[in-house]
């Protein structure tokens, strides 16, 4: 039987709660392909941290997922949404609490790199929020430094993790060769908590 193209398609309230360009300004597009900064190798140099990350990166396999990306600039985010039973997302949820714990003071330091990860400092939002910061660039750079982007830093990436009821948010902010603004981290993590809760309103869901 011949498929009705006419037929109006389901309504997937996940779907519907990932970013769109406009949420974030006219400079943004939807971008072709999304980072996975929870794999970069960095992560791995603990065996906790490698173990609590690689735990959250199975929201990587989400078919709910975007990306975004600021025109004319090296910079850009990806967002992955995940919802299922509570077991499965407090599970999630105590990696990314154990990520936190074992991840916040990584330097991994080579004659032609340094490579460091951070505890990312930002607001709760949902009903939990935790947050990695990757940072990458030259041996001598000043990486801790986000107000105003070290000389000699290459990549950069924001991990913020939201839980809303029984439904996870992944943001990563990315940015290459100092264009990076540290400010959209939090913009982009408050309008995506956004849209997954005006979401869940209009279809009624509270668990």
């Amino acid at each position: 039987m011949a498929q009705n193209v006419s037929a109006p398609r389901s309504f997937d309230p996940l779907k519907a709660a990932l970013l769109m360009p406009k949420d974030l300004g006219s400079e943004f597009s939807l971008r072709g392909y999304r980072t996975e900064g929870l794999l970069n190798p960095a992560f791995a140099h603990s065996k906790a941290c490698g173990k609590a990350s690689k735990r959250i990166a199975v929201i990587y396999r989400t078919k709910i997922s975007t990306a975004l990306e600021r025109k004319e600039r090296w910079e850009g985010i990806s967002e992955y949404i995940v919802s299922g039973p509570s077991g499965e997302t407090s599970a999630l949820e105590r990696a990314a609490r154990s990520m936190v714990r074992h991840c916040r003071e990584i330097t991994v330091k080579t004659d032609g790199s340094k490579d460091i990860i951070r505890k990312l400092s930002i607001s709760r939002l949902g009903d939990s929020t935790y947050g990695v910061k990757f940072r990458s660039g030259f041996p001598d750079s000043n990486l801790e430094r986000d107000s105003e982007l070290a000389a000699g830093m290459m990549v950069a990436i924001d991990v913020v993790i939201i839980r809303v009821k029984s439904t996870l948010i992944v943001l990563e902010h990315d940015g290459n060769v100092g264009e990076f603004d540290p400010a959209l981290t939090k913009t982009a993590a408050e309008t995506a908590v956004t849209r997954l809760q005006e979401i869940r309103r209009r279809v009624g869901k509270d668990h």
